[in-house]
């Protein structure tokens, strides 16, 4: 029988050709809502996933199902439970976006230390002045807080620390201090985090545990001049609360690569505001992370495809 390969949004040719050369074949439907991806399921044995939703009520739909392969890391988006329900495999990419998203993440910080956007707009409204009104900040020698240690986490630590000058602090349960370098300070304590640093980034997953994880509270302990980075997911940060303490001055600026609601709504609040750096959940959309996460979900589906275990099966499906 013939191995079909559901693709709904775009990947990287090398990924396809890397399929179509080990025998699969692909199908794109012209959408990737539910109903569709219901109908599209009944008759395919794997699935390239980006952020489309795979509802319990599309894959109790899926007869032939064998994989769903993450192109990227968060599986937020998938119903792993119902998956393994199934007998459906779910993979992901942990380490194809990493440096592509630790990169974004350093642009965020320069840019608002440095207040690049509103003073790229001064320029170019003829305020040259802008230059001795408007000054920034040095990253070295201040403290970045790190929510979340996985692979992420420890590459922004490394650029920070070792290309930056910047004190590292991590909060992350699961981590220990055997697991970290040297330079890195661990703590079991989210509120000292949020207190002592001077930017903070989140590297967590979006589960029920971390929902809000950064509410209201947490931003009345941050330091008055600090930013916040979230390159994670929206749901991450109660986003209500950020904006009241971005327009009540609780907080410095923030950087939001992720939103509560994607794509979020044009009367968002945060868009009105000039402290605040947005950007289209674009953490992983580079040439290189793009090209490697799918060719590496692709090889996680031939693997399966072969009768052979995938290398980063994120549950205990066996069937």
């Amino acid at each position: 029988m013939e191995f079909r390969v559901l693709v709904p949004q775009k990947i990287a040719q090398e990924g396809i050709r890397l399929l179509e050369e080990n025998g699969a074949s692909m199908v794109v439907p012209p959408s990737y809502d539910e109903a569709t991806l219901v109908n599209y399921v009944r008759d395919v044995d794997a699935i390239i996933a980006r952020t489309e939703i795979y509802s319990h009520r599309v894959l109790e739909n899926a007869n032939r199902l064998k994989i769903i392969a993450r192109h990227g890391i968060g599986v937020d988006n998938i119903d792993v439970k119902a998956a393994t329900k199934y007998g459906i495999k779910v993979t992901n990419t942990p380490s194809a976006n990493i440096n592509a998203v630790a990169e974004l993440v350093l642009t965020f910080m320069l840019a608002s230390t440095r207040h690049l956007l509103p003073i790229d707009d001064a320029v170019r409204h003829g305020n040259f002045d802008i230059r001795n009104r408007l000054f920034g900040y040095e990253l070295n020698g201040k403290t970045l807080g790190i929510i979340g240690f996985g692979n992420i986490g420890r590459l922004i630590a490394e650029k920070c620390r070792l290309g930056l000058g910047m004190n590292i602090v991590v909060f992350d349960p699961y981590v220990t201090a055997e697991d970290v370098e040297l330079y890195v300070k661990l703590t079991e304590s989210l509120e000292y985090l949020l207190r002592i640093s001077d930017v903070v980034t989140l590297h967590v997953p979006y589960v029920s545990t971390t929902h809000h994880l950064l509410h209201k509270g947490s931003f009345q302990m941050m330091k008055k001049d600090a930013i916040l980075i979230n390159a994670a997911r929206g749901g991450v940060v109660d986003e209500k609360a950020l904006v009241e303490a971005l327009m009540n001055g609780e907080i410095r600026g923030a950087c939001v690569d992720v939103f509560e609601e994607e794509p979020p709504r044009a009367e968002n609040p945060l868009f009105k505001l000039e402290n605040v750096i947005v950007t289209p959940h674009l953490g992983a959309q580079t040439h290189e992370a793009f090209k490697k996460m799918a060719i590496d979900a692709a090889n996680e589906i031939i693997s399966v495809k072969n009768g052979e275990v995938p290398e980063h099966l994120i549950h205990p499906v066996t069937t």
